[in-house]
């Protein structure tokens, strides 16, 4: 993809490149590709979409008068308004910032515990072998506890363990930036790798930096 009008921002990292630009989301919508899936009941309206901003993670293949990136754009932040866009067949621009990919950080998204720590230890104790860091890349954190998982092979396994966790009220996603004062419970982080057009993570897996909608 080529971008010729745009604007750099300038970050507290400054290793991390971000452009503003304008986008026709519905016109690239083949290349534009989701990492999360969505909650089906939200409030998003074409107002929302026209007053903030939709985040995409890019590969930057040469930056000069013009830009040029690979043709795969991971949605960081806005999966909602996309879909939206989507459904309304919105054919216009809409404002857009694009981050180096392999640059930005992601963390877990943070959950809190809605039971017992010790019932909730005993219930992942049950259905996993927990193991130490030796054995596994996978874990579990409990208050800064981490529990490895042996049985837990791979990233989208995890995930899909947290999914059933959240749909059985066992845990509930709360913004890396709120306070609680229930147990927090965290994931193995994923990674930019682990983003692909053929798969896709639960609703509030990561937590990715910069964040530029409040």
């Amino acid at each position: 993809m080529i971008i010729n009008n745009f604007i750099q921002l300038q970050l507290s990292n400054n290793e991390l490149l971000a452009y503003k630009t304008k986008l026709n989301i519905l016109e690239n919508k083949n290349i534009i590709i989701p990492h999360e899936e969505i909650k089906k009941n939200n409030y998003i309206t074409k107002d929302i979409i026209s007053h903030s901003l939709i985040v995409l993670g890019v590969i930057f293949q040469s930056i000069g008068k013009e830009i040029i990136c690979k043709d795969e754009m991971y949605i960081l932040d806005g999966h909602h308004r996309f879909q939206f866009i989507m459904e309304n067949s919105l054919n216009e621009y809409f404002n857009v910032v694009l981050l180096d990919l392999n640059n930005i950080k992601i963390e877990s998204y943070n959950s809190e515990l809605l039971i017992d720590k010790d019932t909730f230890l005993k219930k992942i104790d049950s259905e996993n072998i927990l193991t130490n860091s030796l054995e596994s890349n996978f874990f579990i954190e409990v208050e800064e506890e981490k529990y490895f998982l042996k049985n837990i092979t791979s990233i989208s396994e995890l995930y899909s363990y947290k999914k059933e966790l959240m749909a059985n009220n066992f845990i509930s996603p709360i913004a890396n930036d709120k306070k609680t004062k229930k147990v927090k419970v965290n994931f193995t982080s994923v990674t930019s790798c682990d983003f692909n057009k053929d798969s896709i993570f639960p609703y509030k897996s990561t937590w990715i930096t910069p964040r530029f909608n409040s």
